[in-house]
């Protein structure tokens, strides 16, 4: 039984436009199955409840919730920001529905690391992975304001909060596949290849 599943849920951000793949980038096919089905199933290990941010009537094929954005065209911020808007839960969990290689263990380990914080992110390459982390309920008012500040970029929006930065460069754990983002046609290549050759 993992720990904390009862208080945090899962939400998958897939509300974005695609513009530089050309199609949804949650519904192409990877090693096999859709990359969406991979996250949904590394995540469901994990939380007590997994849905779907997203304007796209497809995703609701995988039986989960879908929830369309509060708030349109406000990408990822949106995103969150319908999240929290619509949990029962203290805390969620969130992640880009665009990150094929991530795992149940990593999502449990920043999971672990969150009490007592409002925002729990990991850091890799100097970077702040902020489509795979944890934000806390209590971030609705603030995020809110910000957003209608015109304040949409999270490496910026983040440091407004209570915020718990975990290097993870050296965790076993956040290989550096982790944390890739299938953006374009060639990052979707690449990621093939690196399937292809087991890295």
């Amino acid at each position: 039984m993992k720990k904390n599943k009862k208080n945090i849920n899962g939400y998958i951000l897939a509300g974005g436009k695609s513009s530089r793949m050309g199609t949804d980038k949650g519904l192409l096919f990877l090693n096999g199955k859709l990359i969406i089905q991979t996250i949904i199933e590394q995540l469901q290990t994990v939380v007590h409840k997994t849905c779907i941010v997203s304007n796209n009537a497809e995703y609701k094929k995988f039986g989960l919730e879908v929830i369309p954005d509060l708030i349109k065209d406000k990408g990822p911020a949106g995103g969150i920001f319908t999240a929290l808007s619509h949990t029962a839960s203290e805390r969620i969990f969130v992640v880009s529905c665009d990150m094929p290689f991530i795992t149940s263990d990593a999502i449990q380990f920043v999971i672990e690391e969150s009490a007592h914080y409002q925002i729990t992110l990991p850091v890799f390459n100097s970077r702040m992975q902020t489509l795979f982390g944890v934000y806390s309920k209590n971030c609705l008012p603030l995020w809110q304001q910000l957003m209608e500040k015109g304040m949409i970029k999270l490496q910026e929006m983040v440091t407004h909060f209570e915020l718990k930065k975990i290097a993870v460069e050296k965790n076993e754990l956040f290989v550096d596949l982790l944390f890739t983002n299938i953006n374009d046609e060639n990052d979707f290549k690449q990621a093939l290849k690196n399937l292809q050759h087991g890295n």
